[in-house]
């Protein structure tokens, strides 16, 4: 008999919470309400660039010790999320609505926020709502991003 290895029981455990936040409309409502309010702030930041580069600045600095595991697919976009927040604070990309901006500056704050809907320090399940935001962030935004990348590969080449 084959016994479970202490990551895959961290693997069975992040799954089986994913699956219980995706199943759950309270959990679901009220991840959704405080995003709700992280993209009120967002607009604050949008509005200054000053704000912007002190986010990006500390998104930066936190992105390298997150664990990359629950965000899996996303990561390479909240990648692009922080080049695009800094390509936009100093003026050199404004190719990108308001509105998709918002909800960029929004995922970011959301996610290095420790303090959110599920804080971070919780083992297996911290980082869970932070992916799971940030994913509904990509989904929103995912042809402004693309646009984005686009946009980076010409201007490297030229």
């Amino acid at each position: 008999m084959k016994r479970a290895t202490p990551k895959t029981r961290s693997r069975k455990r992040k799954s089986a919470a994913k699956k219980e936040m995706n199943r759950s409309p309270a959990l679901k409502e009220r991840l959704e309400a405080e995003f709700a309010e992280t993209v009120k702030s967002a607009k604050f930041y949008v509005e200054d660039p000053q704000r912007l580069r002190a986010l990006f600045q500390e998104a930066a600095k936190q992105a390298a010790s997150l664990p990359r595991d629950p965000f899996q697919e996303t990561w390479p976009y909240f990648q692009t999320m922080l080049r695009l927040i800094r390509a936009y604070y100093r003026g050199e990309y404004r190719d990108v609505t308001e509105s998709a901006l918002v909800v960029i500056v929004a995922a970011v704050i959301y996610v290095v926020n420790p303090l959110d809907l599920i804080p971070d320090a919780i083992p297996a399940l911290g980082f869970l709502d932070d992916a799971t935001v940030l994913a509904l962030a990509v989904r929103r935004t995912r042809q402004t991003l693309d646009d984005f990348m686009t946009w980076e590969t010409a201007t490297v080449q030229l």
